[in-house]
């Protein structure tokens, strides 16, 4: 099975858990425990080394499927990870384009990092290694490009009468630049995105998440249980939909590059992007 690389919690993936060791001090002495954290992904043990695939040996075969052999950080149109987005693309467009819905104002609901703006010049530069620092440094600077193809369908389902909504898992305070990105704002790389649809209620229709401390009532009602009241990914991103359809929307697609981007419901079809870079449960 392919090998995942680890996130920051709050940006990429809960921390995988390793076993913790701690000491109490009884009479008499003290009693080690150890409490076991389970690891945020579920995969098989292999039983020896030629089981896995060699770290170095997956990094240029991910370079490969890029079609940046050499990791200078620019993907390829040509490449086999732009063919196969491609093809999700067309499918999703075919669907948007047949599809007639009466439950509301239609609407289309797209992820953000390698959904509708492309991470892999961050992955070159950080060998793979998430570093909140530096990836605000790329996020600030607006220096995503936009993933082939997702351009041309946002647009078409713009043109066909969609509500646009971005849904992502970056933090409240990368707001402007992840709306810089994916519009023209003049600053870094512009996308060329549509800007989002401003919701019947008012809100701006780019969803980043706030801290916990200001999550609005439909966050905190579906993560009261979640770990200190945080909503995980899954949770916040399936309540922002049931938030967007008990407004009225019908949506018709979900687009992401995560698994937890598209389960918990509320959309009528999801649409998975390929990504060997990452996990987020």
């Amino acid at each position: 099975m392919p090998v995942q690389f680890w996130r920051k919690p709050s940006r990429r993936m809960l921390a995988i858990g390793a076993a913790v060791t701690a000491v109490a001090a009884l009479a008499g002495g003290g009693v080690a425990y150890a409490a076991t954290q389970q690891p945020a992904i579920k995969t098989s043990t292999p039983r020896s080394a030629n089981q896995v695939t060699n770290l170095d040996v997956l990094r240029q075969q991910i370079r490969n499927y890029y079609g940046d052999p050499l990791g200078t950080g620019m993907a390829s149109g040509d490449s086999n990870y732009a063919k196969e987005v491609r093809s999700v693309e067309a499918s999703g467009q075919r669907w948007l384009a047949s599809a007639h819905h009466s439950r509301g104002t239609k609407a289309i609901v797209l992820d953000v990092d390698d959904t509708a703006l492309l991470n892999w010049n961050y992955e070159v530069f950080s060998n793979w290694a998430y570093n909140p620092t530096t990836n605000a440094t790329f996020v600030n600077n607006q220096q995503f490009p936009a993933v082939f193809g997702m351009v041309d369908l946002v647009r078409a389902a713009q043109r066909e009468g969609y509500a646009i909504f971005y849904l992502t898992g970056r933090p409240a305070d990368q707001e402007a630049a992840t709306l810089g990105n994916l519009t023209s704002d003049g600053i870094g790389v512009d996308a060329g995105y549509p800007g989002p649809t401003v919701l019947r209620d008012g809100e701006d229709g780019l969803f980043t998440k706030p801290a916990a401390a200001n999550y609005p009532g439909y966050l905190k009602a579906a993560c009261t249980d979640d770990p200190n009241g945080a909503c995980t990914t899954v949770h916040y991103k399936s309540a922002t939909r049931a938030h967007l359809e008990s407004l009225g929307y019908d949506l018709v697609a979900n687009f992401g590059d995560q698994d937890s981007d598209l389960a918990g419901g509320h959309a009528d079809r999801t649409f998975k992007l390929p990504n060997p870079n990452y996990y987020l449960p």
